[in-house]
């Protein structure tokens, strides 16, 4: 129930009677803080902010000290309530469950209703609300940096985000939590996948895994790292040059110039050369620049394309 002592936050006509944490029907107000003796702590002024029977009905820590917060708070607490229901779009797609014949009243019931439960919870959790603001002032101090953001939905923290995915999709808790130490929250993605890939696994599998992810990933350092290597190592007068669409890189002319390589065919002798030296590129990138430099190689045959387009032809004379 709204209280004199905290104002109403502005509603947009469009979403009048709406929850500003999830979006379905608004039927009460959430006062924040919870009470008036935690007013001091608050970065804004207390506020009544409109939310639905469910919402308001979920309790909420005294050192919440934002609207912003609030609703991540709010919003975690549904995703772990609705983890199952969630689950279904990462476990199916709409069709699959069309093309799916499940029978007998339980699972008969379940593949009728199964996707719109996923796309109620989905709504419900990605509902960002509006603009705060009170007598049309706008409410600031939320610090956007804080918990974990993934495939759209915002966790209170990256284990909160954890939490949920092994709820949802019964993926090896340790198994991610691992993964994710290795290859870092920022390839959260990639992480999510091998678990996917990988459930109820013994503890030997698991360590198989981690071990080998751990390889591969210093394997992948290890390249990066030369490669950054012979970025610096570039001549900085050598230009890269277009030749038809494609780009023979100043790597690839700088190669071919301390190798002697004046033309096609000599580039056609050291080809194993060349591919052994940028192997770190990985095979189609290598292919792509040895393909730009062939070109190139080619034009230079033109003694007026040189002198009209080659940014590089006083290194060739020299």
């Amino acid at each position: 129930m709204k209280d004199t002592l905290f104002k109403q936050i502005d509603i947009p006509f469009d979403f009048r009677h709406t929850c500003w944490f999830c979006g379905e029907p608004s039927q009460d107000f959430i006062n924040l803080p919870a009470s008036a003796h935690l007013i001091p702590k608050l970065e804004h002024e207390p506020i009544a902010i409109p939310a639905c029977d469910e919402c308001s009905r979920i309790t909420f820590p005294n050192d919440i000290r934002c609207a912003w917060s609030l609703r991540d708070h709010i919003k975690n607490i549904l995703i772990a309530r609705y983890a199952k229901h969630l689950g279904i779009g990462e476990n199916w797609t709409e069709q699959e469950l069309v093309d799916t014949e499940f029978s007998g009243s339980s699972l008969g019931g379940f593949g009728r209703s199964a996707w719109a439960m996923f796309e109620i919870a989905k709504t419900r959790v990605s509902f960002s609300g509006w603009s705060l603001s009170v007598d049309e002032v706008p409410l600031v101090n939320y610090d956007e940096i804080s918990g974990f953001t993934f495939d759209g939905t915002k966790f209170l923290s990256l284990n909160s985000c954890i939490d949920y995915y092994e709820k949802a999709t019964g993926i090896d808790k340790e198994l991610l939590t691992k993964l994710v130490e290795i290859v870092k929250p920022e390839r959260f993605d990639y992480a999510l996948k091998i678990s996917k890939l990988n459930k109820r696994l013994s503890h030997s599998e698991r360590l198989d895994i981690l071990e080998e992810v751990a390889l591969q990933e210093t394997e992948q350092e290890e390249i990066d790292n030369d490669a950054q290597f012979r970025q610096r190592c570039i001549d900085v007068s050598i230009e890269d040059v277009m030749v038809e669409g494609c780009v023979a890189p100043a790597f690839s002319i700088q190669w071919a110039l301390s190798k002697g390589v004046r033309n096609l065919d000599h580039l056609c002798a050291f080809e194993d050369d060349y591919f052994d030296e940028f192997e770190y590129l990985g095979g189609p990138a290598a292919f792509m620049t040895y393909n730009g430099l062939q070109l190139y190689l080619e034009a230079r045959k033109n003694k007026r394309w040189v002198e009209d387009n080659d940014p590089n032809r006083a290194l060739w004379e020299q």
